[in-house]
């Protein structure tokens, strides 16, 4: 037997209950492919946007499910904002000669369900955010490495840095020698092999300076060295090359909409001086 056909004819009621946001969702367009729903709209600023439906004339709305895209969760501003509405997994077959729509942009600090202590504000209020970048780095002795950050940022926030150069002949040598590779009064043979060794261990604090930038400082562990290998295959860190011990960061951290950019230099005991760039991605969770 042939099922019923998926039918839905529009009648189109738009409005926002929340009064701060009456304004702010508009040009909302809709139309119907196949069994999905496809609706666009411009959003002039940060808010939670929802969508609800009601089958009987306005009279009771309900929850929009199986939708995807820019609807039930953070929204930054734009324009075509699009919202994916599966109405056969919703609605299941049927006619339904009426739907209305209503769009809800909530504005105003959200509450609810706020176990963990978290805010979220928007607006001109600070939006507590978590984020990651990848990162890498390079001293002014050519030691190279890439890492990851973690942290979050608000008016103040945290973060935590893992870097390295996946080299670690310097973290646990054989001996240590001087400039010309002396080991105290002895010269071991050396083969004409050399490692450079990068290790960065941090954690800092994130402070706000103005909506789309924040200053962070952090302090850890960095071993930076140069190591040679002797004839018997051991590895001899030259000190005059190295540099173990407090690394000190200093630097800013620009909010690009969602997407993060760091910009450190980073310092071994000051004696190397390192240039780290990392790119991310931020995002505010419940």
């Amino acid at each position: 037997m042939r099922k019923k056909g998926f039918l839905i004819a529009f009648c189109l009621v738009f409005s926002a209950i929340c009064v701060k946001a009456q304004d702010n969702v508009n040009n909302i367009k809709m139309w119907q492919n196949d069994k999905e729903v496809v609706v666009t709209y411009d959003l002039k600023r940060r808010a939670i946007v929802k969508m609800y439906i009601s089958l009987d004339d306005g009279k009771n709305y309900t929850d929009t499910m199986s939708v995807s895209g820019y609807i039930n969760k953070v929204v930054s501003p734009g324009k075509s904002r699009v919202v994916r509405w599966n109405a056969f997994q919703n609605l299941g077959y049927g006619d339904y000669p009426e739907i209305r729509f209503k769009f809800v942009a909530e504005e105003k600090p959200l509450e609810a369900n706020n176990k963990k202590g978290k805010t979220y504000n928007f607006g001109k209020k600070d939006v507590k955010r978590f984020f990651f970048t990848i990162n890498g780095s390079m001293t002014t002795r050519s030691y190279p490495a890439v890492g990851v950050t973690v942290g979050q940022y608000e008016k103040f926030g945290w973060f935590a840095s893992l870097m390295s150069g996946f080299n670690f002949a310097g973290l646990f040598p054989a001996d240590v020698c001087d400039e010309n590779g002396f080991v105290g009064d002895n010269l071991p043979f050396y083969k004409n092999e050399y490692a450079k060794t990068t290790l960065s261990v941090m954690g800092g604090g994130i402070f706000k300076i103005s909506k789309s930038v924040h200053v962070m400082v952090g302090a850890g562990f960095g071993n930076r060295s140069l190591s040679w290998k002797t004839l018997d295959d051991k590895w001899v860190r030259n000190k005059a090359y190295s540099a173990i011990g407090i690394d000190l960061s200093a630097g800013l951290l620009f909010n690009i909409g969602d997407f993060v950019l760091t910009i450190d230099a980073v310092t071994t005991n000051f004696k190397t001086l390192e240039g780290k760039l990392g790119l991310g991605y931020s995002f505010i969770t419940k």
